[in-house]
């Protein structure tokens, strides 16, 4: 016989009650009271099912009842599983939970699954919704991003009429060339942004004044223009924000509900202001624009040029100038590109 204690439950009311369990030999069972003895259940045979070992946590034997017998007493219960020919005390949970080495190797495996899917994943799904998002949605995003810059940051610019006209014309047959894009040209006053240039989604390019101020020649703008549509294209700044809030985006694919999808892209004003793109995003637009350039014609050396020009100034000079630089990362490598013409 072998006796294990633990508490009682009836099945039918929360009551618990102190008790002993006890399997005989020849697999009878009896639950009795602790308090008096009293016989709580009686059954000729072991027809009971109990829950797996895991770690600390009381063990459960379930009876056809309904009635539950719940006991720490983990060796008890291995004992009694053992005699009645099953080895639910081997079973792979508490394999792995009761020895250390496994249960660092699993550790391991989990962190390097969430690299993976962070490094990999993440922007690889990013990318396919992306592409796969209505056009409308893109441009609804586009809209409520530049309302909210106007509102916070943009001040109308103050550009002569007939600079805004030359520009436009002088951009009108690349823009003509990307109709697919829908690509528009505006411009703003950039206030705290400076010299820069925003890509929104929809197509929309933004040009600031100081930025148009800064060129020394139309090309530059054209090239900065270039890149700019290369980010478009690419739509990497919906994915920027898909990235982030990749979970609700999986809701709404595995639901079909797209009603909130706009509600999404309120953080794209900061992140197009605040944060820089990826090395893989700008390379991807760079790659958009040196084509571009060279189909048309244009040195790829004017936008390496400008580059160069907003580089950050010496402490404590004006700093307005380096703000593209934020969010388009600057590096060597890439400026030798343009230089060398891809």
């Amino acid at each position: 016989m072998i006796s294990v204690r633990g508490s009682f439950y009836d099945g039918r009311t929360s009551t618990r009650v102190d008790a002993d369990c006890r399997v005989y030999d020849n697999g009878a069972v009896g639950v009795t009271a602790r308090d008096g003895g009293r016989t709580l259940l009686s059954l000729p045979r072991f027809d009971a099912t109990v829950s797996p070992r895991l770690a600390h946590t009381p063990r459960a034997i379930r009876f056809p009842g309904g009635e539950k017998f719940e006991t720490p007493d983990h060796a008890g219960v291995d004992e009694i599983l053992r005699r009645r020919g099953s080895r639910r005390s081997l079973h792979l949970v508490h394999v792995l939970e009761s020895r250390w080495r496994f249960i660092l190797v699993c550790l391991a495996a989990v962190a390097a699954i969430l690299w993976a899917a962070g490094r990999y994943g993440v922007p690889l799904a990013a990318r396919e919704i992306a592409r796969n998002l209505p056009a409308t949605v893109a441009a609804q995003a586009g809209r409520h991003t530049l309302e909210a810059l106007d509102r916070t940051v943009f001040a109308p610019s103050e550009l002569e009429a007939a600079t805004r006209e030359r520009l436009l014309a002088r951009f009108r047959p690349l823009l003509d060339d990307h109709r697919e894009l829908g690509l528009q040209l505006q411009f703003r006053k950039g206030g705290r942004l400076g010299a820069n240039a925003f890509a929104l989604p929809g197509g929309v390019v933004i040009l600031t004044d100081e930025m148009v101020a800064l060129a020394a020649a139309d090309e530059e703008l054209l090239a900065v223009l270039a890149h700019e549509a290369g980010h478009v294209a690419h739509r990497h700044g919906i994915q920027r924000v898909i990235q982030d809030s990749l979970l609700a985006f999986a809701v709404m694919a595995v639901t079909g509900d797209a009603t909130g999808t706009s509600q999404l892209f309120l953080g794209l004003p900061v992140m197009l202001t605040e944060m820089a793109y990826s090395r893989d995003f700008e390379r991807e637009a760079d790659r958009y624009a040196l084509d571009t350039l060279a189909a048309r014609g244009i040195p790829a050396r004017h936008f390496a040029e400008l580059m160069r020009r907003l580089r950050p100034p010496a402490a404590g000079g004006d700093r307005r100038w380096s703000n593209y630089l934020s969010t388009h990362p600057d590096t060597s490598e890439r400026l030798r590109r343009f230089d060398s013409g891809g």
